[in-house]
């Protein structure tokens, strides 16, 4: 499974102080410890593994108050597959960070939380609406595509530093049989359509394995979009209760 970053939204300027107000709550939401959390969630960023997240604050009241407040993204892959490769989420969310800036040239100012939740981890990133020289930041398709294509790129070097060349080659294998398999099934789907060739194979093993295949898939999809949706109405049920307590 590739490693995932989604956009999860932008917080704009509109002439008020509830954009800021909002991206403030989006931190401390990213940094708020929770019972499914297996570890306490700190602020990190490109240098420091605990971050007060008062310095963004005071970064996010200096910035020129138009455009883009905060950006808001989450980088995740499945579980099974962060425990094979040894990848440490914190360093791969760095190094994705690292390689953008020097794709675009630009010097960013973002932080981070490591949300390590039970089959699914994931890095909730935000990204300030104007880099350390005052210029806007803009997220659009092309950076979206970018950071996911670089995000992939970092896992697999990280995963080369951390396992025994062994443990590479093997895993490796793994994945070379695990794409000769859905190989295999798909030349089977397309042999199914042609007259046969002599080869006595199973349609029926055939769909139960395709189905297997697609129903790993969409429950591993599942579980994601749960999370997100989870997540998201923690952090508006947050924003309901603070604005019950200002009345």
């Amino acid at each position: 499974m590739a490693t995932n970053v989604k956009i999860l939204r932008y917080i704009s300027y509109n002439g008020t102080d509830k954009p800021i107000k909002k991206a403030k709550e989006h931190i401390k939401y990213i940094e708020a410890n929770r019972e499914k959390h297996r570890n306490n969630p700190d602020l990190f960023n490109e240098k420091e593994d605990k971050v007060n997240r008062k310095e963004f604050f005071k970064r996010l009241d200096e910035q020129t108050p138009n455009g883009v407040v905060l950006h808001k993204m989450v980088l995740t892959m499945s579980e099974d597959e962060q425990k094979r490769l040894k990848i440490d989420l914190r360093e791969l969310a760095r190094d994705t960070m690292a390689a953008f800036e020097t794709k675009i040239g630009r010097r960013l100012c973002w932080g981070a939380g490591l949300h390590d939740d039970p089959n699914h981890p994931h890095i909730h990133i935000f990204l300030l609406g104007r880099d350390e020289d005052g210029k806007q930041v803009g997220i659009y398709p092309l950076q979206v595509k970018q950071l996911k294509q670089i995000a992939e790129q970092e896992k697999v070097r990280q995963a080369e530093r951390n396992l025994s060349r062994r443990e590479y080659r093997e895993i490796l294998k793994e994945i070379d049989k695990e794409r000769d398999s859905s190989r295999y099934i798909d030349n089977q789907r397309t042999q199914s359509h042609q007259p046969s060739s002599g080869m006595d194979f199973s349609k029926d093993m055939l769909n139960t394995v395709e189905q297997l295949l697609k129903q790993s898939q969409r429950e591993i999809d599942r579980v994601q979009r749960k999370a997100w949706k989870d997540a998201e109405r923690e952090e508006e049920q947050k924003r309901d209760k603070g604005r019950g307590n200002q009345r």
